[in-house]
């Protein structure tokens, strides 16, 4: 892709989901019939890096992969969506992440089934700290704690804006958390890093460690974000009829790097986020239903 893109380095999960239509979830110990299946990749980095790469970004995949065929089927994915998957690791031994996803035909709702796979850590070496360092953002996820702390003070070290995918608070998440400039995370997180049940006062916490914006996703009760200057704001989730939410909130995070991308203003860039969250959810899988530009544009017309 030409260089004049907007450039944003990922660190973090890669994952291929098999995903798996039900008509209801079913008691345990009960069978239910798959309407259909949909394979594809996933991850949170990674499908944030598709959704940006569909909206015109130039992006670049770090993580690891095992030596298998779903580590294969992971690098075909991305590179289909254009994604830079040269700096992507595959231990020779290793055993690649998935998942197995049950979504509810008439909600959308899914549960999800995942293994991280048995592969060696990241290792951020000199070629990588340099991509790194001449990218325009990097966006992490924190699995990978070590790997994710040392791409996060490289880009502090070099001037690169950080941002972190705080789905849950892991055990290296406060030695991370100083690094990052935008922060967003699930309302998950907020309840176990507050806990407590009010995403507001999860924003004044989080807001203490120095990032730029905070923003608590809470899924379709919309999202809340404090900004630098102090203030909050409430944005409501768009009103669609679900397919599936499986990757919405990973789109989320896509759509709000692209906002920063373009120094939109936060309301801005909270509100295109919510819009390609929501136009995700169209179909199955977190990948399939990822929106261009003039599709955002056009649904952020007619709402």
């Amino acid at each position: 892709m030409p260089n004049s893109l907007p450039h944003v380095v990922g660190l973090g999960q890669c994952s291929w989901d098999i995903l798996g239509h039900i008509e209801q979830f079913p008691a345990v110990d009960a069978k239910t019939e798959l309407l259909d299946v949909v394979e594809q990749g996933g991850g949170p980095v990674a499908t944030a890096l598709v959704a940006l790469a569909r909206l015109g970004c130039h992006a670049t995949m770090l993580g690891t992969i095992g030596n298998d065929p779903y580590g294969e089927s992971i690098t075909q994915g991305l590179e289909a969506e254009s994604v830079d998957c040269k700096l992507l690791q595959k231990d020779p031994r290793g055993k690649s992440q998935c998942a197995f996803i049950a979504v509810e035909a008439d909600t959308g709702r899914r549960n999800i089934f995942w293994t991280r796979g048995e592969k060696r850590p990241f290792v951020l070496g000199a070629e990588e700290k340099a991509t790194i360092s001449h990218a325009d953002f990097l966006h992490l996820d924190g699995l990978d704690e070590a790997a994710s702390y040392q791409a996060a003070t490289c880009a502090r070290e070099r001037g690169v804006p950080t941002m972190l995918d705080g789905g849950t608070c892991r055990d290296g998440t406060m030695r991370l958390l100083p690094l990052i400039d935008h922060l967003v995370v699930s309302e998950k997180f907020a309840r176990q890093f507050c806990d407590g049940d009010n995403p507001e006062a999860a924003l004044e916490q989080l807001s203490s460690f120095g990032a730029s914006s905070v923003t608590v996703t809470c899924g379709a009760d919309g999202s809340w974000t404090k900004g630098g200057n102090g203030t909050t704001f409430f944005q409501p989730a768009f009103s669609v009829k679900a397919i599936d939410t499986t990757g919405c909130g990973d789109v989320f995070h896509g759509g709000y790097l692209f906002g920063l991308l373009h120094n939109w203003s936060l309301k801005k860039t909270v509100r295109f986020s919510a819009a390609c969250a929501a136009l995700k959810t169209r179909a199955m899988g977190g990948r399939t239903a990822i929106p261009v530009i003039g599709e955002v544009e056009d649904f952020l017309k007619r709402n």
